[in-house]
């Protein structure tokens, strides 16, 4: 039977209560921890703002600039310090235990990501980046389908109008592999369409003049055409990939999941990414985990993430090797 709502509320009691009764002992004693650092920092941050204005003439605005700033940084390296003890037994005890509800084959690895070769591969963001990091890799087979996915974080390193370092991001969010179970010689890659929804006719002369991404192909599905753009590097080929039945099954998806969607399909393999502005299997501190809607938040975002296999019939071979 597939996994669905009600099936994990049985698993929830059954399987994960018990365990998750201390795990919610460890979030409180955080929690805890942290309240008093923040207490105990304000109380500092106070104290060095007066001595700061009295004793050295600082400006209110400049003491209270020091002190704050101080005082911030300082609960930061705490909190990190005393969530991170929880984060792992959270992964451990709800994430990984999830997964394997949804299908016990998949493997779980909290710490490992795919690649900066299969990012590379996937040529959805050609921008060159300073910074990889990806955590929570989920890999094996849905359906007879190898996937991989994982929480991924890409950034670049730029100097502001002050010549002043700062991290811009070039991706964060879900990386999706998949295997296309289908041969073909080029590679198609499709993007948000933001400049034609935005600019019109203006946007769409500006969109095939992107030589990065090689030509632009217009294909016969105007729901498909105004979500997305569409890069290839031969026409018939990428026409003969992206078939009216999988345009339709990308929409409605797009459609579902409410997000931007960016996809390829290089060397018989599908890449799709989502940006996300958080880390997507964290834990909230905030959030007790004995109520069951802190627990249901997780299971649907996966529930999503593996029915991608489902959504575009990636199980269903389709297209024969050639």
């Amino acid at each position: 039977m597939k996994p669905n709502l009600a099936s994990l509320l049985d698993y929830y009691y059954e399987s994960m209560y018990p365990e998750l009764k201390a795990l919610e002992e460890k979030r409180l004693s955080t929690m805890a921890t942290l309240k008093k650092a923040a207490f105990i920092l304000l109380l500092i941050s106070l104290i060095l703002f007066f001595v700061l204005h009295q004793a050295f003439m600082f400006k209110p605005l400049h003491a209270a600039l020091v002190s704050g700033m101080s005082a911030f940084l300082i609960f930061m390296f705490i909190y990190r310090h005393e969530s991170a003890g929880y984060s792992m037994l959270f992964k451990d005890q709800v994430i990984e235990k999830i997964i394997h509800f949804l299908d016990p084959s998949l493997i779980y690895s909290k710490m490992s990501s795919i690649s900066e070769l299969e990012y590379q591969r996937s040529e959805l963001f050609i921008a060159s980046y300073d910074r990889f990091v990806g955590n929570d890799l989920v890999m094996g087979k849905i359906e007879g389908v190898d996937v991989r996915f994982c929480d991924l974080h890409v950034e670049q390193k730029v100097r502001d109008t002050d010549n002043k370092e700062e991290w811009v991001d070039i991706f964060q969010g879900l990386f999706f592999i998949a295997d296309f179970n289908k041969t073909f010689h080029s590679k198609v890659v499709v993007l948000p369409d933001i400049a034609e929804r935005k600019f019109g006719v203006l946007g769409s002369w500006m969109q095939g003049m992107n030589v990065q991404r090689g030509k632009l192909i217009k294909l016969d599905h105007p729901e498909f055409e105004k979500f997305f753009v569409t890069y290839g590097d031969d026409p018939i080929e990428s026409r003969y990939i992206l078939s009216h039945s999988l345009m339709e099954e990308i929409v409605q998806f797009r459609t579902k999941v409410g997000k931007p969607l960016y996809l390829s399909f290089v060397d018989s393999k599908l890449y799709l990414a989502m940006h996300y502005t958080k880390p997507l299997f964290e834990p909230i501190l905030s959030h007790s985990l004995l109520e069951f809607t802190s627990i249901k938040d997780y299971f649907e975002l996966l529930s999503m993430i593996v029915s991608i296999v489902n959504e575009f019939k990636l199980n269903e071979k389709l297209w024969s090797k050639r």
